[in-house]
């Protein structure tokens, strides 16, 4: 059955953003209604989840949109799960582990009688199937422009084996602490090898897992609808499908999530938020503050390290958090480690102070008053009215600013271009794929990969090659507290001595649900993880 979003809870949702009505409807799977399951649990229905956006290639090595990346979490399962009930991995693919004396060597025992949905056997050859793929440049499997997320922690892998179908061994150059960790991060999921022989680079439209839910069709701009798997491992999911369905109109969200066209979603509007925590049929999960919003500046566009401090300096981060956020966000107190890991250190709160005096006086002494700088941003979420507050202050001190808004779809590929025409500075984000500071100032501060390469040309800089071996040295620290001491001297060196990156706020993706949809992992959510395995409508 499909049904349509009515013209009153258009008008309902148009309302709570402060739009006028006038939108197009959105067309949504509605699944047929639950019934009772004989432990007193609803079984069947479907459950439809608003997203970003698919490009509709779910593939574990090529990041498109988080959309896709949440079918992939759903199909596919690794090694080791974090639940985000706690930060601790835990078995999955794998029933069990053992790590050498040294700390080099991980032996993991595989769980047996697993199935993939083809009906094929999970085996030692399927992970190094698809792990190896990540671990090679050239793999043939890979499509073009394969962003290889494990990129990084196969530089560190000296070799990995099968010596059985059920045991698979990694033997690092040098120990890792985050090795289980990444195992349950989303590049780590285990795809079919005989869907990876069949359909080679092409996997992302025909992905095969052994996850909770199987690919039943993707459409680009529309939808992904999956289907309970009845053979998963851990007993058949409540709901009978999942649909993830392309929502970018933030009206359309709320009053999809008002009339129950949509059943939850992390990418609720901030402004509605408040509104939506009065109705009755809302529920709106108090979301941990996961993720960090802020600018990148391009050395290569704004070399003097004064002028990037001014620009620091000038933003307004209390505005943002009431403007842009509705209060769904904290000062950057941690820098780029969030509240609730367990290196985040409130000391480091002086790093996104606002000084407006002297960031004019650095201005000033740098010779750059009036000079014309460049702000991207995507058009989309709180994005647009960060970028008009933030150009505001940069006028304050002095600065010209010329302004891009870009259609999410195509942001991600610009801010990888240094030759654009806005590369000076980039409004974005970091989402931590597993929660450990490994994955936010790791992959902020590495002067390799996306962040310290194509967009800020950290890597540019004399010095910056230092940090790849401070931070792995830093993550493999075993003790809590001296491992969060070396984070905070590692993002205080950084941020003084280079600054590329600006904090602006750590966020929330508000989790928000009907009432009816029960059994959700909100915590997972708010982190674009798709955890959909418990839910029930």
């Amino acid at each position: 059955m499909t049904n349509t979003v009515s013209r009153r809870n258009i008008l309902r949702g148009a309302a709570l953003l402060g739009l006028g009505a006038g939108f197009t409807n959105l067309l949504a799977a509605c699944g047929i209604a639950s019934e009772e399951g004989e432990s007193g649990g609803k079984t069947g229905g479907t459950l439809t989840l608003a997203i970003d956006g698919t490009s509709a290639v779910n593939d574990p090595a090529f990041y498109t949109t988080l959309g896709d990346w949440m079918a992939v979490d759903c199909i596919c399962r690794g090694l080791t799960f974090i639940d985000y009930e706690t930060t601790e991995p835990k078995p999955d693919m794998a029933e069990s582990w053992t790590v050498s004396e040294d700390q080099l060597t991980y032996t993991f025992t595989l769980r047996k009688g697993v199935t993939f949905h083809d009906g094929t056997a999970f085996t030692s050859a399927d992970v190094l199937a698809s792990l190896n793929r990540q671990f090679n440049k050239d793999d043939p499997t890979l499509p073009e422009g394969a962003s290889r997320p494990l990129n990084s922690m196969g530089t560190n892998v000296a070799s990995l084996t099968a010596p059985d179908a059920g045991t698979v061994v990694f033997v690092l150059k040098k120990p890792d602490r985050t090795l289980l960790g990444r195992l349950s991060d989303i590049g780590a999921r285990i795809i079919s090898k005989a869907a990876l022989e069949k359909h080679g680079k092409e996997i992302g439209k025909n992905l095969v897992g052994t996850g909770p839910f199987a690919l039943v069709s993707a459409t680009s701009g529309q939808n992904i609808t999956l289907a309970a798997f009845d053979g998963w491992y851990k007993g058949r999911a409540p709901i009978d499908r999942l649909v993830l369905q392309q929502v970018t109109d933030p009206s359309t969200i709320v009053s999809s999530l008002l009339s129950g066209d949509i059943g939850a979603t992390q990418f609720t509007p901030y402004s509605a938020l408040e509104q939506l925590r009065k109705d009755d049929g809302i529920t709106v999960y108090d979301t941990p503050k996961s993720f960090d919003a802020f600018l990148m500046m391009d050395v290569r566009r704004i070399p003097e390290l004064d002028v990037r401090k001014a620009i620091n300096m000038a933003v307004d981060r209390q505005a943002l958090i009431a403007q842009a956020f509705f209060g769904a966000a904290v000062l950057p107190d941690g820098y780029t480690i969030p509240p609730g890991q367990d290196a985040y250190d409130a000391a480091l709160a002086d790093l996104s102070a606002t000084n407006i005096e002297e960031a004019k006086r650095l201005i000033t002494a740098a010779g750059a008053t009036g000079r014309t700088v460049r702000l991207m941003a995507a058009s989309d979420s709180w994005h647009p009215k960060a970028a008009q507050i933030i150009a505001q202050n940069l006028t304050d001190i002095g600065l010209k600013v010329e302004s891009d808004s870009v259609d999410p779809a195509a942001y991600f590929n610009r801010l990888l271009n240094p030759e654009d025409q806005f590369h000076d500075i980039m409004i974005w984000e970091r989402n931590g794929y597993y929660p450990d500071a490994d994955d936010m100032i790791g992959s902020l501060a590495r002067p390799s990969g996306v962040y310290g390469d194509f967009i800020s040309g950290f890597k540019t800089l004399d010095g910056s090659a230092e940090y790849a071996d401070k931070l792995f040295e830093a993550k493999t620290i075993a003790d809590v507290g001296a491992r969060k001491a070396r984070y905070s001297e590692i993002q205080r060196e950084w941020a003084t001595k280079y600054m590329t990156l600006s904090m602006l706020v750590t966020a929330a993706n508000p989790a928000v649900s009907g009432k009816n949809v029960q059994g959700l992992n909100w915590k997972a959510l708010g982190s674009h993880r798709c955890y959909m395995e418990n839910a029930s409508v």
